[in-house]
């Protein structure tokens, strides 16, 4: 099997507070310094019994989108800040798009509803670095991945536009 690359030099990051609402959805991209949506391994614990000991059975993964951004708290309102975006919406159900090297259509994004978490206010004093803050948002359901998706011209006259799967 051939090495396949996924590059995060230039990745979309949406959220929104509907699905839907994802393809205008709030791109946060260029205040995020990570994002990455990790397993949570689950476990369901079996008792002992006469012939072996208790141990413990995978359950079901569990998955969190764990963030870390620039504050920007003076941006504006939810609608041109993430910062005021997950403040807003703390604790909330919100939808995420991540699409790593928006440019490479082979890439597969990953779309999921998480619980929004509010991010800190503030940062070290005195030495004129940003503040950052990093957060953790649980996912709703496990989220889905791919297939890229790729925009063609339907017809040369009217550059009419379709969605096909990669």
């Amino acid at each position: 099997m051939p090495r396949h690359l996924m590059q995060w030099t230039r990745p979309t990051l949406k959220v929104a507070t509907t699905e839907a609402g994802l393809t205008t959805g709030l791109a946060v991209e260029c205040q995020v310094n990570s994002a990455m949506v990790d397993p949570v391994a689950t476990t369901v614990a079996i008792p002992a019994t006469g012939c072996a000991p208790a141990t413990n059975a995978p359950g079901a993964t569990g998955w969190v989108l764990n963030l870390t951004w620039l504050q920007d708290w003076s941006a504006g309102d939810d609608t041109a800040s993430l910062s005021r975006f997950a403040f807003e919406h703390d604790t909330e159900p919100v939808w995420v798009s991540l699409i790593p090297a928006a440019a490479d259509a082979t890439n597969s994004p990953l779309t999921g509803q998480f619980f929004c978490v509010s991010g800190g206010y503030g940062g070290t004093f005195g030495d004129g670095s940003a503040g950052a803050t990093t957060t953790a948002w649980p996912a709703v359901d496990k989220p889905t991945i791919g297939p890229a998706v790729i925009t063609l011209a339907a017809d040369a006259e009217t550059a009419d536009a379709e969605t096909v799967a990669a």
